[in-house]
C-alpha cells in the first residue's frame, strides 16, 4: 500500500504503478466520491467521441472547403470564372 501526501492546493500524485496498471495518462477524468468515510477515485471511460477530436483535422479545414465549394457552385451557375 502506497502513501500520498496532499499538497497545499489540494493535489496529489497518484503512484506510477498504479497508473501504470489503469494505464491512466495526463489528461484523464477520475471520479471523487465520499464512500462511509473513505474517498475513492473511480476511472471514468472517456467519451468515445471526444476522444476523436482532432483525428480527422485538415490543414485547410472542413467549414473553408465547404466555402469554397460553395462560392465554386455559385460562379459556375452565374458563368463567371475567377
Amino acid at each position: 500500500m502506497d502513501s500520498i501526501t496532499l499538497s497545499a492546493k489540494g493535489q496529489i500524485v497518484i503512484p506510477r504503478g498504479i497508473r501504470e496498471k489503469y494505464n491512466l495518462k495526463k489528461g484523464d477524468r477520475l471520479l471523487v466520491r465520499d464512500e462511509n468515510g473513505r474517498i475513492v477515485l473511480e476511472v471514468t471511460e472517456s467519451h468515445p467521441i471526444l476522444g476523436l477530436r482532432g483525428v480527422f483535422k485538415e490543414k485547410k479545414g472542413l467549414t473553408r472547403a465547404l466555402l469554397e465549394e460553395r462560392k465554386a457552385e455559385r460562379m459556375m451557375e452565374d458563368g463567371t470564372h475567377e
